[in-house]
């Protein structure tokens, strides 16, 4: 049963980002992503077969989606 908004009740409309989420949802997914690649490019070696900056890239397959459900928590968080 919702409770119709009334003066006693009411509540402050929230944005629906932050400073902080954006940073997170996008700012270091393409920090990761451009930047450990520009790190990784003239890298010698391997890693597990493959040169640096293709196994940066691979990692980053499982770091995005993790700063993704990091700012999507921020956000849910806060409507709580």
């Amino acid at each position: 049963m919702r409770v119709p908004d009334t003066s006693d009740n009411a509540r402050e409309p929230l944005p629906a980002t932050t400073p902080l989420m954006l940073v997170v949802g996008l700012g270091l997914p393409y920090g990761l992503v451009i930047g450990g690649f520009v790190l990784f490019e003239h890298v010698d070696g391997v890693v597990f077969g493959f040169p640096p900056a293709v196994a940066w890239l691979f990692a980053c397959m499982l770091l995005v989606p993790c700063c993704m459900a990091a700012a999507w928590w921020l956000g849910h968080a806060r409507a709580d």
